[in-house]
């Protein structure tokens, strides 16, 4: 199934206040400036990389 129609699907049970939280929360992942099509590749191969399950675990980053 399609992840934009899952998401959808899911917003149909959420109030007003929640969707624009979402919403909100969406945005701040959108970048204000044009993406350069270096920006596209470097996108892509993250993808990918992460598709093949090449992660860095959460406990391997040095938070501080």
């Amino acid at each position: 199934m399609d992840l934009a129609f899952q998401i959808q699907e899911k917003m149909r049970y959420l109030d007003d206040n929640k969707k624009r939280l979402i919403l909100e929360i969406i945005d701040n992942f959108i970048p204000d400036d044009e993406l350069t099509n270096e920006d596209l590749h470097l996108i892509a191969l993250a993808r990918q990389e992460y598709a093949e399950g090449d992660t860095v675990g959460h406990d391997e980053i040095d938070w501080n």
